[in-house]
């Protein structure tokens, strides 16, 4: 999971459209006619799924993912259903008033969004947002959020691929990575075999490197030094935003106590 920074808003007739099916779910006379009309428009959504996909390299929101965590699906963050579930399955009201915000929207793999489906568990006494008080800046909420700066960074990832909070989690924080890994399965096993996949070529690199610059160092050339550089220029783009599970890579390299690791993860 990194940092999605939404600079730029979706096309202006889309924004309207919007605009148009909010007002609309406000003025319908029930929760069944609210299911309806939300039912009746589920592609608008979709129809910015690319615009969203621009902010993350083509790559899962939540897992870093292109193709393993299956096709990607436009998520809504907190459910667009009538009713949301708390963390025990008990049910509340939902966010059906945010179905068609665009800024609830997240790039989720189907693994992970069929398994969330309409959970959106809060913290024991947090404020609840409704479409009456709308305020879900009050809510404390669990699963992680691509588009909270801080949240990606609770996340880390183990050798063996496996999603675990950082180093730096507090009791809460580590509640939430265990919650947000269980209800969008981020333990998903061709998710956890290609994080091992970036985690041993990484680790491969570096141990290459470091045997490269002891070599170097004992007996110079240009073709070691030049390996040497690939080998880092590898490593960045890695870590690069672009790049399939990059914080897999910026986790390896963090759990490495090696010059090579230093080198890279200090900035110019």
């Amino acid at each position: 999971m990194r940092y999605i920074f939404r600079d730029v808003q979706p096309d202006a007739k889309w924004l309207e459209k919007a605009k148009e099916l909010e007002n609309e779910l406000f003025n319908a006379v029930d929760d069944e006619a609210r299911k309806k009309i939300i039912k009746d428009n589920a592609k608008h959504w979709g129809k910015i799924k690319e615009f969203l996909l621009s902010f993350s390299h083509g790559k899962c929101w939540m897992s870093e993912a292109r193709d393993v965590y299956s096709h990607q699906e436009v998520d809504h963050f907190r459910p667009k259903n009538v009713t949301a579930k708390n963390l025990d399955g008990s049910k509340r009201d939902g966010y059906w008033w945010l179905a068609y915000n665009w800024l609830n929207y997240r790039i989720c793999g189907n693994v992970g969004n069929r398994k969330k489906g309409s959970y959106f568990p809060l913290r024991d006494g947090s404020a609840i947002a409704t479409s009456i008080n709308k305020n879900i800046d009050d809510e404390i909420y669990y699963l992680l959020d691509p588009c909270e700066e801080d949240d990606p960074n609770l996340l880390a990832f183990d050798m063996e691929g496996k999603a675990i909070p950082s180093d730096h989690c507090g009791e809460w924080d580590r509640l939430r990575v265990e919650v947000t890994v269980e209800k969008l399965k981020l333990f998903h096993e061709p998710l956890q075999e290609a994080r091992r996949d970036v985690w041993n070529t990484c680790e491969n690199l570096i141990n290459e490197c470091e045997n490269l610059a002891i070599s170097f160092h004992e007996n110079p050339s240009v073709t070691k030094r030049q390996r040497i550089r690939d080998i880092r220029t590898r490593l960045r783009e890695m870590m690069n935003a672009s790049a399939e599970f990059s914080r897999v890579a910026i986790a390896c390299l963090c759990n490495s106590d090696t010059t090579t690791a230093r080198k890279i993860l200090t900035p110019i």
